[in-house]
């Protein structure tokens, strides 16, 4: 009887299938059938009136046939499927001997008869009783196992039925699975029975399957992907007009919205399953949906409301002679009237609970019926009375290892020894109880987490694009905290460690979260490769270090030049990436562009880098570099990676031409801190610029490499226009201008003709 406040659930949504599932000859046993979800007693009454009023055709040459042409007699298969409504409805109705009976007979006739599809469905049905009737989830499983491997050895095109008993036995196989298994186990088999609905799943089915799966996600606080599954299949079950799924769909959504506070909609589902059962005159869902409007009721403050739904609950119960349901409603009218402050009704109502849960030996209804006596005692100042109740509440909490209901009783019996005055005996317990809340609290932890990692990762995505520089900066603060406390906590007690630990975790994740932040602030978006802003930020220190060490040198502090802080850089414009996207399209643009950033990066070596410094432009600096005064073999260098892309990647029809801009730094020999990051790239672009009038003059890859005579005094550059002092050098033949052209340069038109 373990599993009998969700039978009538199950059994509803397993019946209510077969209905339109199985095609019967005789309107009678398809009327029976179609009474299974919403009247289980008339069903019964239906098929008794069958089996009775219809004599067994004895002799007939096909006993698998459920052609009854003459109504006086039923045919043997039509026999077996009546016997199994029988027991379906019996299941449905809790009686357990009535049930196995039925099938008994069932078994019997399909025996007698051979008749292998009939013994198929037979085993489904022993499963469900086995399951929901009798609490055997181990028997039940291997039912099915049984059962599905002899679906699995059907040879050729299985009939309609036979996939439907595949759908239903793993459908039940998947719900025994969520009691024991792993997470993943659980999906596997749910995946199961979503396969086996197949590509145009009959909508009834994808209902259920969606309502079981949103109940599984609700029981592991999975909340977003249960609220998804549960919406869905209500408003299926709402457009295909499925009253019994719709009702099933409003209560698992009424647990949910309960648990998630959202009291209004938890409140209007109730009402709408409350007004099915109520309908159908089916007492076990009425009642279950009647604690749950209760419930919310007593949650809201509303307690006379809740008293009148748990009173209609405990009459709804007494009939039904279900004993664990009896106590807990006791608990919960007990509980209900000690709010409102009348202990008198409360003593009572839980004295009837504990009477009830000793004489059939429930012991999580004791539990809690303990621990409310004993906190009534302590509210009536009678610590004697209340520490008695919660020891006994307490052991009874161990021997079921509910650590939620362990840790009330811990509480309740602290404040109990404290109220009686014996402040060593409480404070004991409350050790107790902080030890054992720390490891519940540990547990919660990890269950939220395993929860709402869908839900983190949305909104850790929304604030680092919303909020990166603020949340880079309050993360270096909690890091910084973080340390300082656990610095602290090291000289602290020993208990105390636990909560060091849980700490530095949090720093480390969120050291992660920062250097997270950080590869995306600095990488292009497209290419993968550095991008400017980490150029402006890394350039300008290098040349100052640079500039610091030569400046050294030159005043005689350093003996030998510092070569290694001599840099050669180049600025290299790649054509065919301006035009790519608009030959090829945005995603096939944005996948060469990927892979000549990841190219590139691969077979750049370091220390060298290299920098995206705009849509089809890239700076490339070299320390220390041995093409330092020899642009022609770096220029070779660069055109030779970018050739050997466009071959490696098959690239026809590609104008690999390069444009190549050169420079090196110090540019000016006499006056190393002159000429800083943002005039240098000034000047790299100024050659650039060069390089590609000469290559749209000649059609073919050039570079432009300009330096400074090594007279060229540090006045030539106190213009703030680098480009005008640059033109200015060049013509007075300060600056040296390299270039792979022929022809040459006019310097005065080079602007000019980047606009052609």
């Amino acid at each position: 009887m373990r599993f009998l406040s969700a039978a009538l659930l199950s059994c509803t949504l397993l019946f209510s299938a077969y209905a339109d599932a199985r095609l019967y000859s005789t309107p009678i046993l398809a009327e029976a059938e179609a009474l299974l979800p919403s009247a289980p007693e008339k069903a019964l009454e239906v098929t008794k009136r069958y089996l009775l009023q219809r004599r067994l055709a004895v002799s007939t040459n096909r006993p698998h046939s459920s052609n009854e042409s003459d109504r006086s007699i039923r045919t043997p298969l039509n026999t077996v499927h009546a016997y199994l409504i029988t027991a379906k409805a019996h299941s449905a109705l809790g009686n357990h001997d009535a049930a196995w009976e039925a099938l008994d007979k069932a078994k019997s006739m399909a025996e007698e008869n051979a008749m292998k599809h009939a013994k198929l469905e037979i085993m489904l049905t022993q499963a469900n009783i086995l399951f929901y009737l009798d609490g055997k989830p181990d028997d039940a499983a291997a039912m099915l196992d049984i059962l599905l491997s002899n679906i699995a050895e059907t040879t050729g095109r299985r009939p309609t039925s036979t996939d439907r008993l595949d759908f239903e036995a793993k459908m039940l196989n998947a719900i025994i699975t969520t009691e024991n298994e792993t997470e993943a186990e659980n999906l596997a088999q749910f995946a199961e029975v979503e396969k086996a609905l197949g590509r145009q799943p009959d909508i009834e089915q994808k209902v259920r399957y969606q309502i079981a799966i949103g109940n599984y996600y609700l029981g592991i606080k999975s909340y977003e992907l249960a609220l998804s599954d549960l919406l869905s299949a209500y408003w299926l079950a709402s457009e295909n007009d499925l009253s019994a799924q719709i009702a099933s769909a409003s209560l698992s959504l009424t647990k949910l919205y309960k648990q998630q506070g959202a009291m209004d909609k938890a409140l209007q589902h109730a009402n709408q399953a409350a007004e099915f059962y109520e309908q159908y005159d089916l007492s076990r869902g009425l009642s279950e949906t009647q604690t749950l409007l209760a419930n919310i009721y007593s949650q809201q403050g509303r307690y006379n409301f809740a008293l009148v739904h748990y009173f209609n609950v405990l009459d709804i119960e007494n009939m039904l002679s279900r004993a664990t349901n009896i106590a807990n409603i006791n608990v919960s009218i007990a509980s209900t009237y000690l709010k409102l402050l009348r202990y008198a009704q409360a003593d009572e109502y839980v004295n009837r609970a504990i009477s009830v849960a000793r004489n059939h030996d429930l012991t999580q209804p004791l539990a809690q019926a303990l621990l409310l006596k004993g906190e009534l005692a302590m509210l009536e100042n009678e610590p004697d009375i209340a520490i008695d109740a919660l020891k006994q509440a307490m052991q009874n909490a161990e021997s079921l290892k509910n650590r939620g209901l362990m840790l009330e009783c811990l509480a309740r019996l602290s404040q109990a020894y404290e109220q009686k005055g014996d402040f060593k005996q409480a404070l004991q317990i409350q050790r107790r109880f902080d030890l054992l809340n720390k490891r519940n609290e540990s547990q919660k932890q990890v269950q939220e987490a395993e929860s709402f990692k869908h839900r983190q990762r949305v909104i850790e995505r929304q604030l680092q694009l919303e909020d990166m520089q603020r949340k880079q900066a309050e993360d270096e603060e909690i890091i910084v905290e973080q340390k300082k406390i656990n610095l602290f906590l090291i000289d602290s007690l020993a208990v105390i460690l636990l909560i060091l630990v849980l700490r530095h975790r949090v720093a480390r994740l969120r050291q992660h979260q920062l250097e997270d932040l950080q590869k995306e602030l600095y990488a292009h978006p497209r290419s993968g490769l550095r991008n400017l802003r980490m150029l402006n930020d890394r350039l300008s220190n290098s040349l100052a270090k640079s500039s610091a060490h030569f400046e050294q040198w030159y005043l005689g502090e350093m003996i030998h030049e510092p070569l290694s802080d001599k840099l050669s850089f180049a600025m290299f414009e790649v054509p065919f990436l301006k035009v790519v996207y608009l030959q090829h399209g945005y995603h096939q643009g944005l996948e060469l562009e990927r892979k000549l950033g990841d190219y590139l990066q691969t077979h750049i070596e370091k220390p060298a880098r290299l920098y995206h410094f705009s849509d089809a432009m890239f700076i490339y600096i070299e320390p220390n570099a041995e093409t330092l005064n020899e642009p022609e073999k770096l220029a070779g260098k660069i055109q030779s990676l970018i050739d050997n892309f466009v071959q490696e990647s098959r690239l026809k029809d590609v104008d690999d031409r390069l444009r190549i801009g050169m420079a090196d730094y110090p540019f000016l020999p006499r006056a190393f801190t002159s000429i800083n990051d943002k005039e240098l790239i000034d000047i790299l672009l100024m050659a650039t610029s060069a390089a590609r009038q000469a290559s749209k003059l000649e059609h073919t890859s050039h570079w432009v490499h300009l330096s400074a005579i090594d007279s060229t005094p540090a006045a030539c550059f106190a213009n703030n226009n680098i480009r005008h002092a640059c033109l200015d050098g060049i013509n007075t033949g300060l600056i040296k201008v390299k270039t792979s052209a022929l022809r040459g340069i006019n310097w005065q038109t080079v602007h000019e003709s980047d606009k052609n």
